[in-house]
């Protein structure tokens, strides 16, 4: 029987993150086509687009999650992932290439990123509730108009490779991929949870947010590969706000959110090294050591060791083992 369980849990999983996965792949295909149409930047496309594009998984899972019941999948969904798309996605990706920031509205955006983590620390940490959601939703509208309004144009190439009617037909069919492959992918973990006899919770914030994650994963390498370090930045301060005020918001607006104080901490001490390895160069040009012109900062390798290294701990304290 738990047999059984077990072979049809993987069966669902495995569905539903390839329909996550391509699907979200065609529907940043087709938006960042859309966009680059009309000249938006890099960073822009990467930030909105290409960001909420790849986070179309974890906002459809973790309002299926919410609405079944399963707010620990939900929360470890949402939350999960804005850890994973800093310590995994990020960390990985400088790895493949250092990132260099050419672009101020990066830096400022950046910022603005920090603010907002605090601001949904604060809400959040006895638990989230519709209100809460609402309110957060608010925040998401005003940090699009802010993105859009702020971009600088820049001198990173985009591929242009489909045409604009091409581009629509990827946006609807990716999302619709998207939509069936959540409630598989959710229905699996919850069958793979029960079969193991371990919490929704760990699920949430291990294989379902890596799951969810791997199309910030693939947009990320491919972006880091072409040296566009405005997308892979952008892709995931994007992608962590979606996250939290898109995916986490809706869910909380279904169904109240308990507590999730340790995950909380890690995540705003994620985002916190996040904004200083951004900072470092501005730091040397403030305490007037060596910097150049060339670029307003870069995040190394080094640093990206560091960020899976955290993340790592993370897991291992999680499911006790650390």
């Amino acid at each position: 029987m738990v047999r059984n369980m077990l072979i049809e849990s993987v069966l669902f999983l495995a569905a539903g993150l390839f329909m996550l996965s391509y699907g979200s792949d065609w529907f940043v295909l087709g938006a960042s086509r859309v966009a680059k149409q009309f000249n938006i930047s890099s960073f822009v496309i990467g930030a909105t687009i290409v960001a909420f594009g790849t986070s179309l998984p974890e906002i459809v899972t973790s309002a299926y999650a919410a609405s079944t019941g399963s707010v620990e999948l939900a929360v470890g969904n949402a939350l999960g992932s804005c850890i994973a798309n800093i310590g995994l996605v990020l960390g990985l990706s400088l790895i493949i290439s250092t990132v260099f920031i050419k672009n101020r509205s990066v830096l400022k955006n950046g910022y603005l990123y920090i603010i907002y983590t605090i601001i949904f620390t604060a809400i959040g940490y006895n638990g989230f509730s519709f209100f809460d959601g609402i309110f957060l939703l608010f925040l998401l509208l005003v940090y699009v108009v802010y993105t859009i309004k702020s971009g600088e144009m820049d001198d990173e190439e985009h591929e242009k490779s489909i045409t604009f009617k091409k581009a629509i037909i990827y946006l609807l069919i990716g999302l619709l991929f998207v939509i069936l492959g959540s409630s598989f992918f959710v229905d699996g973990a919850k069958g793979l949870a029960s079969a193991f006899g371990v919490s929704e919770k760990i699920i949430g914030f291990t294989i379902v947010a890596f799951g969810t994650s791997l199309p910030e994963l693939s947009v990320s390498f491919a972006a880091a590969r072409q040296k566009l370090g405005g997308i892979v930045i952008g892709n995931v301060i994007g992608s962590n706000i979606a996250n939290m005020f898109g995916a986490l918001a809706i869910a909380s607006i279904i169904h109240e959110i308990p507590a999730v104080k340790f995950e909380l901490s890690v995540n705003i001490l994620m985002v916190l090294l996040l904004i200083a390895m951004m900072s470092k160069e501005k730091i040397k040009a403030v305490l007037n050591l060596n910097s150049t012109k060339e670029y307003l900062s870069k995040i190394t390798k080094a640093d990206g060791l560091i960020l899976i290294l955290i993340y790592l701990l993370f897991v291992l304290g999680l499911t006790g083992i650390f």
